[in-house]
């Protein structure tokens, strides 16, 4: 998480995370190991999409939720990947659009076949 917050700024990650115990636990949890590399993918990954880094980390709470209600896991990086996706799948109307609420509508849709049973 320190690399996060490196790389975003103290300020910036307060303003996505302070009021959100839930979404501080879940980036606390993921990305507290993520080494700098992965940690700059993610980062780059978000940039280069329509949605803000609280919309990223709650889309992928929701993924997380799916999974665990399925008896399933997948690595972070296929859920970044799945996460993105969705996102894509939204086209040019993304920015008017929930990625969590997109996350959930693909993943009741089409599972996701990356995921393995724990």
């Amino acid at each position: 998480m320190v690399k996060l917050i490196h790389r975003i700024g103290a300020e910036t990650f307060m303003k996505y995370f302070a009021d959100s115990p839930a979404n501080l636990a879940f980036v606390e949890a993921h990305f507290l190991n993520m080494d700098a590399s992965s940690c700059d993918a993610f980062l780059d990954t978000v940039d280069d999409s329509s949605y803000t880094l609280r919309d990223w980390v709650e889309a992928l709470r929701c993924m997380g939720q799916w999974l665990d209600a399925h008896g399933m896991t997948m690595e972070l990086k296929d859920q970044i990947g799945y996460v993105n996706c969705a996102g894509a799948a939204a086209g040019s109307g993304a920015n008017l659009t929930h990625l969590p609420s997109l996350v959930d509508e693909m993943l009741e849709t089409y599972g996701c076949e990356r995921a393995v049973k724990k």
